[in-house]
């Protein structure tokens, strides 16, 4: 570890948007710990240290970060919540595995005692019950007030500070109390704001490309200028296009977003272009199907960029879904940032069923979805600078 920058232990890293915007700011990773296969690959291909080690949280011993201890200035991370409900206890289950993975990052924390803690997760966080009853935010919050530690937490619009998507989150920042005895999020972010940036200002300078048009993994040249100062900083000096790659539509398919896309959904979906049963391109699923039907308005911010977004949205004007290189726009990742596994694979629940093993990983979607947006990692970077400077 570097001597002259502050220190950083990224938890539950996925890709790394949260490590890419600290280090946007001059934070040194000294860790970053990941799970998932195909999203540590893709950490360590881009990140200037490629120290991402495949590992699940829990097995790692105490031992494994004492080290870190008095040398790590800020943990952070979004540890997996999925094992709780917001309200309904029918819901709850209580030997999810994924319920003790905050208590994991709260361990961590304890053992390595930075001076600032922060984690990032969906809006409904703070409304998240435990098993056994309480709120789990309450939880966080008295374990670190008994490791000396002042906390706030806020839900935040990303689209209002430069990032072109409405996305709300929480943010959880806690800070030693000898650095500052209260803090507020919203207040520190203020700085921080810049007018919304549209779909169209995001991604309206990426080539135009046609399903089937290219192979998977094919790399292209850039075929316009940039129109705009958003369009320039994501380039970063970039020559190439990575991740731009179409899905594979079928005919039928690409007949069918035409017809959306032209009608606006003022008309019936006709026969021969509505869905087949899986397996049977003669039968007409009777399923409904909310995705694949939503055509974005390029005037307007994006919607919310999530895990299976790939078949939720039609190109505001080509018949297709979005690509990888498109979404990863949206989330703020720089344009020379290559997200590597497969482009999108079954759902997890299919996959474990046709014994598919080699492909339960996070695939590229998966990644882009997931992760924090680089350039708001990069305003929480620059809070904690000042914090770390006493300049707030």
């Amino acid at each position: 570890m570097k001597d002259n920058s502050y220190q950083v232990i990224d938890l539950f890293a996925g890709a790394g948007g949260l490590s890419l915007g600290f280090e946007s700011k001059g934070f040194e990773i000294a860790l970053a710990i990941e799970k998932d296969t195909w999203a540590k690959e893709t950490y360590n291909l881009n990140h200037q240290n490629k120290n991402c080690i495949e590992a699940d949280i829990a097995s790692l011993p105490d031992s494994f970060f004492l080290p870190y201890k008095g040398k790590v200035n800020v943990v952070m991370g979004g540890p997996p919540c999925q094992g709780f409900s917001i309200a309904a206890s029918n819901r709850r289950k209580k030997d999810d595995s994924r319920n003790f993975l905050y208590k994991e990052f709260l361990r961590v924390v304890s053992l390595v005692d930075p001076e600032i803690v922060l984690i990032e997760n969906v809006r409904e966080f703070s409304r998240y019950h435990l098993p056994e009853g309480g709120l789990l935010i309450e939880d966080i919050k008295t374990t670190l007030h008994k490791l000396n530690y002042v906390c706030n937490c806020s839900v935040v619009d990303i689209k209002d500070y430069g990032i072109p998507q409405d996305r709300k989150r929480t943010f959880f920042l806690a800070i030693k109390h000898d650095i500052k005895p209260e803090i507020n999020i919203i207040e520190l972010l203020n700085p921080y704001k810049e007018k919304m940036i549209s779909l169209g200002e995001a991604i309206g300078d990426l080539p135009i490309v046609a399903p089937r048009q290219f192979n998977e993994g094919d790399i292209m040249d850039y075929t316009t200028e940039p129109q705009n100062d958003f369009q320039k900083s994501l380039r970063d000096n970039c020559d190439k296009v990575y991740n731009h790659i179409p899905m594979q539509h079928t005919p039928r398919m690409i007949e069918k977003f035409k017809f959306i896309m032209k009608n606006s959904g003022k008309e019936a979906i006709p026969e021969e272009l509505k869905p087949r049963v899986r397996g049977d391109v003669n039968t007409i699923s009777n399923s409904v199907y909310c995705q694949n039907s939503r055509v974005m308005d390029a005037s307007k911010i994006s919607p919310t960029i999530t895990a299976s977004f790939y078949s939720s949205f039609i190109h505001p004007n080509q018949p297709r879904n979005l690509t990888v290189r498109e979404a990863a726009r949206i989330q703020t990742f720089p344009d020379w940032f290559v997200f590597t596994g497969k482009k999108t694979t079954l759902s997890k629940k299919l996959l474990a069923k046709k014994g598919i093993i080699e492909d339960l990983h996070l695939d590229q979607f998966n990644q882009v979805g997931n992760a924090v947006p680089p350039k708001m990692a990069g305003h929480l970077a620059s809070i904690c600078l000042n914090l770390l400077d006493r300049k707030v």
